[in-house]
């Protein structure tokens, strides 16, 4: 028979999550270790319910999922597609479960390094492959980027490689300054900005921008001590990076697309934010109707038609009404609260903030380690309010989002243990 307690005392559960990370460039294949961790986060409820029943983390990371996942429960009633909503709200359990999973494994401070360590080199590989594609064309992987201004590297046709980097970026930084020395944490925090920059997301960019501000401002740096020759390979590397991705097609053109927005007539500002005015102005027409509780979760492309104007270019009205879709999310988090679950999940919403900046912040700060804060600060930045990117609901980017979430929380629970300097 196997040895379950060797088997639940092992380090062979850090695998799964950093699986995981390797696999989200692979198309559905991260759903295999969700899945995994998802069917022994039951078991351990079951087997270890009363030790988890007292667990903080638990409790903090249960808090967190009610907030995003009741609020799409309640949805259901007026869903405008309740198959495929419903189908979204009962299938987001798989996370909470892997949650469960990551909560009960990964409990110290060990793993937790290790885990760290394992997500920086996955990001370096991503950092490599994606500046070879620009400079031959293809990856190693032979992918070509996805358009002539927009680096995906090792995501090849889906162009989210910088989004991508955000959610990891900043255990992964945490995970090297307790390894290495501030040489190596600058040389790889410049390669990252480099390559979210000359990915040409501007969702990435304006995260990066966030969780930057968040650092210097909500995290105050302790220990942070540079030296001159620190200072001066800094200034060195930025001035190199700067040059490089300045001089990159891709980059110039995202700017230049950017700075269209300046003229500030309308058609300039869609041009500037991809077209999503239109989207936009049709969520807020969709809130509108349906205040209380949204048009269901993952609705959004199917409430669509009704409320766009006759001219949207998201609607194909060539089709017959009743197979009309529209865009596939409003490309912005309050609005997709707002739109797809009311005043209902804008509250839950609301919550999460309050969640973060208030309670979790301060076991951050107050933990020997620096692995809460950087999971922390990448979560704020994806829940930063000025911003767009992918739909919280979408199985995509919730396996990110929870995943995130789960090693957060863990990451917490091991810094509330820590005794205070």
């Amino acid at each position: 028979m196997i040895n379950l307690n060797f088997l639940y005392n092992s380090g062979w559960a850090l695998w799964l999550p950093l699986l995981a990370v390797i696999a989200l460039p692979f198309g559905r294949s991260v759903e295999l270790f969700v899945l995994i961790m998802a069917i022994i986060g039951i078991y351990d409820l079951i087997k270890n319910h009363q030790n988890l029943r007292q667990s903080s983390g638990l409790k903090a990371f249960s808090l967190f999922f009610l907030c995003v996942w009741l609020p799409a429960l309640l949805s259901l009633p007026d869903a405008v597609n309740l198959n495929h909503s419903a189908s979204n709200v009962f299938g987001t359990l798989r996370f909470y479960f892997a949650g469960i999973f990551i909560l009960s494994r990964l409990s110290s401070h060990k793993s937790q390094l290790w885990l760290g360590t394992g997500i920086g080199l996955v990001l370096l590989f991503w950092f490599g492959d994606a500046w070879l594609q620009l400079l031959i064309g293809k990856d190693l992987f032979g992918l070509p980027p996805f358009s002539s201004n927009r680096i995906s590297g090792v995501f090849g046709d889906d162009a989210k490689l910088g989004l991508m980097i955000i959610p990891f970026l900043g255990v992964a930084i945490a995970a090297l300054k307790e390894r290495s020395n501030m040489y190596i944490v600058t040389i790889f925090t410049l390669l990252a900005i480099s390559v979210i920059l000359i990915s040409g997301d501007r969702s990435s960019w304006v995260s990066l921008f966030a969780a930057v501000l968040f650092f210097l401002f909500l995290f105050r740096p302790k220990n942070l001590t540079l030296s001159r020759s620190t200072v001066l390979v800094s200034v060195i590397g930025t001035l190199l990076i700067a040059t490089a991705v300045i001089n990159t097609s891709q980059f110039q053109a995202r700017l230049d697309n950017s700075l269209t927005g300046l003229n500030g007539d309308y058609e300039s500002v869609n041009k500037a934010s991809s077209f999503r005015l239109p989207i936009w102005k049709t969520a807020l027409r969709m809130f509108a109707d349906n205040p209380i509780n949204g048009v269901g979760a993952r609705g959004f492309r199917y409430a669509y038609p009704d409320y766009a104007d006759p001219d949207d270019i998201f609607v194909n009205n060539n089709l017959p009404k009743e197979q009309q879709t529209g865009a596939f999310q409003s490309h912005q988090i309050v609005l997709e609260f707002l739109a797809e679950t009311g005043i209902i999940g804008f509250i839950g919403y609301l919550l999460t903030l309050w969640i973060m900046f208030i309670k979790w912040r301060p076991i951050a700060l107050n933990g020997q380690s620096a692995l809460a804060s950087g999971y922390l600060i990448s979560l704020m930045a994806i829940f930063f309010p000025l911003n767009s990117h992918l739909s919280s609901f979408s199985s995509d980017w919730a396996q990110v989002l929870w995943l995130l979430v789960a090693l957060c929380v863990s990451s917490l629970a091991v810094a509330r243990q820590e005794p205070k300097q």
